[in-house]
């Protein structure tokens, strides 16, 4: 007898709590190590196992985003304001852009890999990169700030080119209650990073240094499972494989997929709904990311996915 969505996320609350928990632990040392006098190639590793952590930490606030970090709704909120504020952006920001993530992926807004008629190559190029090596990351940083300056009544003026640009396009979808929410996350950020910087005495250079390594690395996984895919709001996604630790550090997010076919499922039953066969290694993915755009053809059904 197979368990109801409300039972299924029920039955990993406490994993969940664990794992934020051990996130932020972990976040808190890796940093503080950072600060350390280490052996270049020991501070490089640090860097690097911090790195892939911080994309568990967008994991889970990803399965807060879909409802299935804790059954309980308030904890669930909890728990992804949490690990924004660790990642560097707001809960809510990201909550409502990947909402619509799911009804725009691979339509004209978010078709990042591919030149449409009537689109600049050069602009589309420079816009590609830029988000690849940072600006995904940094747009959510900046806007995590800015917009809760901004009036409610004026957040229009912000979507221009809405039918080009995804995140754009997000910004006209808030509601009222989302802006007070979004003012709220971040005078609670402001708090929390001035007191974890007391209280750990980090300096702004090793703060610097570890977010903009991360920054790129976030943005540039971002679209990684979704270029060359079909033009299909479900199937143009790809799952892809990965080392079996750096899997449990990603929590299970490389399985997307799966997870677009199947949204309410939680990250601890991808791996076993996943078909091993249907995948590609992620290196391969990563490696092509940095390919620049191409034309979009003329027959958009010759875009198929291979696996191996």
């Amino acid at each position: 007898m197979t368990d109801s969505p409300g039972a299924r996320k029920k039955r990993y609350d406490a994993m969940n709590l664990a794992v934020v928990s051990l996130q932020v632990a972990g976040w808190a040392l890796l940093i503080s190590l950072l600060h350390r006098d280490l052996f270049f190639p020991l501070k490089a590793a640090v860097l690097l196992v911090f790195c892939l952590m911080m994309q568990g930490v967008f994991s889970m606030i990803h399965e807060a985003i879909h409802k299935l970090a804790h059954s309980n709704g308030a904890v669930n909120y909890g728990i992804g304001v949490v690990a924004a504020l660790i990642f560097g952006t707001s809960f809510t920001l990201f909550e409502v852009n990947h909402e619509g993530h799911h009804v725009r992926n691979r339509t004209r807004p978010e078709l990042v890999d591919f030149i449409l008629p009537g689109e600049s190559r050069a602009k589309k190029t420079l816009v590609y990169y830029f988000g690849i090596v940072g600006g995904i990351w940094l747009g959510g940083f900046i806007g995590s700030i800015l917009l809760p300056f901004i009036p409610f009544r004026f957040r229009n003026w912000l979507s221009w080119n809405r039918e080009d640009n995804t995140f754009t396009t997000a910004v006209t979808q808030f509601k009222q209650e989302d802006w007070r929410r979004l003012r709220l996350e971040l005078l609670f950020g402001v708090f929390f990073w001035t007191v974890a910087i007391r209280l750990f005495d980090w300096h702004w250079q090793v703060l610097l240094t570890a977010y903009l390594c991360f920054a790129f690395s976030w943005s540039s996984l971002q679209w990684v499972y979704h270029i060359g895919t079909p033009i299909h709001v479900v199937e143009g996604a790809y799952n892809l494989r990965l080392p079996t630790w750096i899997r449990w550090l990603f929590l299970n997010f490389n399985y997307n997929l799966t997870h677009h076919r199947d949204p309410l499922r939680p990250w601890q039953e991808l791996a076993a709904a996943s078909n091993p066969q249907e995948t590609q290694p992620l290196w391969y993915r990563y490696l092509r990311l940095f390919l620049w755009p191409q034309p979009l053809p003329e027959d958009v059904g010759a875009i198929r996915k291979t696996y191996f």
